[in-house]
């Protein structure tokens, strides 16, 4: 069975899209948005390196490809993403503001906490 919670990328927690929040896949296999990997990307003289907010693992592409270009899109995820989501995620508003504003409702209790600390890493960037 398909996990639901796998349809949001953990960082902004806004469902994946088929448009504007693609599933990307880092080369440790951890899956984000592309808009969280893009804020996330650092740009070097050669190479663009963009560390996983899981793992800390370093995932390098080269500096003349975008990131789009460079990652791979998770099929998995990208199999399940209903025209129904597409839209509704494509209403969300993006909410990464600071740490004390709720980004969603229905979050549970662990995944709001969970949420606080990515916030609270992405700011030390």
């Amino acid at each position: 069975m398909f996990n639901s919670e796998v349809h949001e990328c953990v960082v902004c927690c806004h469902q994946f899209s088929r448009s504007n929040r693609i599933p990307r896949a880092l080369h440790c296999r951890h899956t984000f948005c592309i808009l969280c990997l893009e804020k996330l990307c650092r740009q070097e003289i050669t190479m663009q390196t963009i560390p996983c907010p899981l793992c800390r693992w370093i995932t390098c592409t080269p500096a003349d490809l975008t990131l789009s270009d460079a990652l791979y899109i998770d099929t998995e995820i990208w199999s399940h993403i209903t025209e129904h989501e597409q839209e509704e995620s494509e209403d969300l508003p993006v909410v990464l503001n600071d740490a004390k504003t709720p980004v969603k409702s229905k979050l549970s209790d662990s995944r709001h906490s969970t949420l606080k600390k990515l916030i609270s890493f992405l700011k030390g960037y």
